[in-house]
């Protein structure tokens, strides 16, 4: 077979396979898009955060369990961080939720694919033209 087909060969393996090895491969999460709290929402934030005291009520569950000595519940402190991020949204008008962008996922991907396809060509080329500078040096 003739080297140029084994660099080809060589290089459209590892544009296929490095998105996989990279972890680029999986569909998640990638972008990020500002979502404004309604009036409806905002009224619910406030009187929730009127009954828990601004998140105290959830922060001084954690506390005293915790200087009682008892092991202290993950529910207590989702509770804690899901106010203070309610929090956080209404204080800033909104929130940032995750979705997925395939526009994104394909940039990303191919990116991925063409630098290790272009880095395995380079290595394809190199390699063989340093074993002939060693061998001739070997030789002389």
């Amino acid at each position: 077979m003739r080297p140029s087909r084994i660099a080809l060969g060589l290089t459209i393996a590892a544009a296929i396979t490095a998105p996989f090895v990279a972890g680029t491969s999986r569909p998640t999460a990638n972008a990020q898009t500002w979502i404004a709290l309604t009036p409806e929402q905002r009224a619910e934030i406030a009187a929730k955060l009127e009954r828990s005291g601004n998140c105290r009520f959830f922060e001084t569950q954690v506390e005293a369990r915790d200087v009682l000595g008892l092991k202290v519940d993950p529910g207590d402190i989702d509770d804690a961080l899901a106010c203070h991020r309610e929090q956080d949204a209404l204080r800033d008008g909104g929130k940032m939720q995750a979705n997925f962008s395939l526009p994104r996922y394909l940039a990303v991907n191919g990116a991925v694919a063409l630098a290790s396809a272009l880095g395995m060509l380079g290595l394809a080329m190199v390699l063989p033209a340093l074993r002939r500078r060693a061998r001739w040096r070997l030789g002389s």
